[in-house]
């Protein structure tokens, strides 16, 4: 069965093979990867969710998921794979493990942070209870044999809007300060991460005391990190957080890749302000484009897209239009964070050591190369700071952040940036 395109359409269109649109969560397991084990779990994981077991199709007019019937495979390898090719059975999601790491791989358009969690959810309870032989309590987790409601199917962005948002704080649609053109380190082909560890209970306790959250207060670590850099500037730093549109849907389990931003602006006025004041703001910012209105004024814009894109000849038309928007869009932006929010991994986290996250959204041929990805696990927040630089000049400085407001934190480790690739759809 071949499925018309909505929500993915707008990713779809706009992937490229410099830009793939994927994402790669790693596992770190306290024991050695069991390849049965993690076999036999991937299958039980797979009966539970048929709508992640897709494959690209495409004629003349039109790009399409379809079913993919072939096994998913799972792979012996630390390298990610190409979503899409032989090599994974045509699936645009992938399961491989090395060592004592669990990899999934996966393409943006199939789904998002909060799509996939779930199903990491389920993959773990199954591979922990085999691997330690043991009855892991089920609870909240989704089994192979439960019914699949029909709310993770369908797609709550492709539904008319029944009353007409009303969206009283527009998001910043001006340029942004770039660090691509003023940024004072050489752009590189290579995406470099660097892994930090903060101790959460300390960093909660900060964040309360301070009126922020997580997301807002690495954002403002961050924007006042690149304005300790570029005092003078252009334009001011604006930092696009990734926001759940699950919620204003009100579609709690729907597996689409249901992702939107807010845009956060740190400008001349907000540098003369307190800390607590600055991070006050942030969080407002977020609070007021967080709102259910302002995130359906962007589903009701997304509906309009859609309806430009099918309108237009042919494919190429439709790749051309997207890639122009997205470069459009990214030119608002400094920097990107992404957190989707604290990981319940149920009774199998006292396995796991470490959980990481990592997009290939930070790249040269964007206007944001710099991207942090946050993650909290186990009594800790992974801080992953992804950027394509010469130099560490701005993670320094976002360290040293986290050292004058006395937040405890290891820099765990620093490599190239692994993530998947997607197979050329435009060859």
């Amino acid at each position: 069965m071949k499925y018309k395109l909505f929500t993915e359409k707008r990713t779809v269109y706009e992937t490229t093979l410099d830009n793939p649109h994927t994402f790669r969560v790693t596992i770190k397991m306290k024991d050695m990867v069991d390849n049965f084990s993690l076999m036999e779990a991937t299958k039980l994981t797979m009966k539970r969710y048929p709508y992640f077991a897709v494959q690209i199709e495409q004629d003349e007019d039109d790009i399409y998921f379809a079913d993919n019937p072939r096994p998913m495979l799972v792979l012996n390898q630390d390298s990610p794979v190409t979503l899409g090719s032989d090599e994974v059975n045509g699936h645009l999601l992938s399961i491989s493990w090395w060592k004592n790491k669990i990899h999934i791989d996966v393409y943006h358009a199939l789904t998002d942070g909060g799509g996939i969690y779930p199903l990491i959810k389920t993959l773990l309870y199954y591979y922990c209870s085999d691997y330690y032989d043991l009855e892991l309590s089920s609870e909240g987790i989704r089994l192979s044999d439960d019914p699949v409601d029909p709310l993770e199917w369908e797609d709550p962005a492709k539904k008319p809007l029944e009353e007409e948002p009303f969206a009283p704080v527009p998001k910043w649609t001006k340029p942004g300060f770039q660090l691509k053109d003023g940024g004072l380190a050489k752009l590189t082909d290579e995406c470099i991460v660097y892994n930090i560890r903060i101790h959460e209970k300390e960093f909660m306790r900060f964040n309360l005391s301070n009126d922020g959250s997580p997301g807002t207060i690495i954002a403002l670590f961050l924007a006042r990190a690149i304005e300790k850099i570029h005092p003078v500037k252009p334009d001011p730093i604006v930092i696009a957080m990734c926001v759940n549109q699950r919620k204003a849907l009100g579609a709690p389990l729907a597996h689409h890749s249901l992702v939107g931003d807010v845009r956060l602006v740190y400008n001349d006025r907000m540098k003369g302000l307190e800390f607590m004041d600055q991070a006050t703001s942030f969080r407002g910012m977020v609070a007021l484009q967080s709102d259910p209105d302002i995130v359906l004024e962007e589903i009701k814009e997304y509906q309009e897209i859609i309806a430009d894109l099918d309108a237009l000849p042919d494919k190429v038309a439709r790749h051309k239009y997207c890639v122009d928007r997205m470069n459009q869009l990214t030119s608002y932006f400094t920097a990107t964070i992404s957190y989707v929010g604290k990981t319940d991994m149920g009774d199998a986290e006292h396995y796991i050591q470490e959980f990481h996250v990592l997009p290939s959204t930070a790249l040269p041929s964007s206007a944001t190369p710099l991207t942090l990805e946050l993650s909290a696990m186990n009594g800790s927040f992974y801080v992953n700071f992804m950027q394509y630089f010469e130099d560490d000049s701005y993670l320094k400085a976002f360290i040293e952040e986290l050292r004058i407001n006395n937040i405890d934190y290891d820099v765990l480790y620093q490599e190239e940036t692994k993530y998947p690739q997607l197979i050329d759809l435009w060859k």
